[in-house]
Formats: structure tokens, sequence, C-alpha cells
């Protein structure tokens, strides 16, 4: 019995797990229960660069549970031993967002918000094609966005790696304004419609004048 004992001592060591998702992802602060044989159950964060240390484990052996990354329910389970302590988990995904004016032109700095429910999971902005990349949990995701004043929101069943194609009524951006095709279009026709004004206004100011100056010489007579 002695023997045993001593031998179940010396194999419950401690068990170091990495976790990732797609890519090698770190799955750093992800939400992990961790259960030993003897049916001992321990909830805890995953630490920096996705990696967990559970001290005094039998025979090295555990059953894990990734509870949540991100505040996203995750659901995923598997049995771990020393052999296969790196844990992949195959549920999340990429998400490419893609936010673009109405040319289609990729919009640099725009706001993205990612909500699960009403959960703020993660918000960032768009690199200079436009683009916003994350990795997320499976599930449904409400994606909004801003530009200038402009917004749009889109629901989004993530269960694969998706692209999101976002536009927003931006035609061009001109002293740092963004402005739609109506705006655009408004703004050249009063430009056009300057010159002509200026000219009516000359032309109309010549002839009141030529009247001034007949009126003034008939007097004189």
């Amino acid at each position: 019995m002695a023997i045993i004992v001593l031998w179940v001592a010396a194999t419950a060591s401690a068990l170091p797990l990495t976790l990732s998702a797609y890519g090698g992802v770190s799955l750093e602060g992800a939400v992990v229960e961790v259960e030993k044989l003897d049916g001992t159950v321990i909830r805890t964060r995953v630490g920096r660069d996705g990696i967990l240390i559970v001290k005094e484990v039998p025979l090295g052996i555990l059953r894990v549970r990734v509870v949540s990354w991100k505040g996203v329910p995750v659901g995923y389970e598997c049995v771990v031993t020393p052999d296969n302590s790196s844990i992949t988990v195959p549920n999340i995904y990429p998400l490419r967002v893609s936010v673009v004016g109405s040319r289609g032109q990729g919009l640099a700095g725009a706001y993205v918000k990612i909500l699960y429910g009403d959960l703020l999971v993660e918000t960032g902005s768009t690199d200079e094609s436009g683009v916003y990349s994350t990795l997320l949990p499976s599930g449904t995701y409400t994606i909004e966005v801003e530009y200038g004043g402009r917004t749009a929101r889109t629901m989004l069943e993530l269960d694969e790696t998706r692209e999101l194609r976002i536009q927003l009524d931006i035609f061009a951006i001109i002293g740092g304004y963004p402005l739609s095709t109506s705006e655009l279009i408004g703004i050249l026709v009063v430009a056009a419609l300057i010159p002509l004004i200026l000219y009516i206004i000359a032309y109309e100011y010549s002839i009141w004048r030529k009247k001034r100056i007949i009126r003034a010489t008939v007097k004189e007579r």
C-alpha cells in the first residue's frame, strides 16, 4: 500500500498547458475549468502567452473545459496528458471586417465595435486598407462601424472563417470631411453656379452703370 501511495505522489506533478486557437493565437485570458482524476475542479484563467500551469495532477491527466474567451461562451472540452498538453480550440474563427465607401474605397481609421448580445466584446479601428481583423468564438454578433458621423450596423453568425463588407455613404473625403454622393454633387453645383452668378452681377452692374452715365449726360444738356 505504501508503495502505491508513493507512486501516485510521484506522478502527481505540475502539468503545464498551452491553449491556442486558429493560427497559433494564444487564448490569453480564457476562462477554463480543469478537472483532476480525483474529481477536483479548478476554475481559472489562462495566463500570458496562453500558458496555464496546474499543480498536483495525478498521473498527469486532466479534463479541460474551455468555458469562454473574450466573455463569449466556447464550450470546448478535451482530455490532456503530458504527451498532448498543447490544446488547439477548434470553434474559434477569424473575422475580417472591411469598411468601405460608396465607391468601394477602404476607409482607414473607421471605428469598429463588436457585441455579443449586450456584451461589448471588443473595439478597434480599421487599418490603412479599411480592414479590421480579429478572432472570435463561434456565435451571433452585432457589428457596428462608424466613420465621420456615418454609422452602420449588421448581425453576423460566425460559424466559420468569415469576411464581412460594410459600406458607408461616403463618396470622397475633402479637407478631412467625408462627403456623400449627394453632398458632393451639391458642392459641385454650387461651385459651378458661382461664376455664372458673378457674371450676371457684373453684367447687370455694367448695364446699370451705362444707364446712369446716359442719364447724367442728358441732364447736362
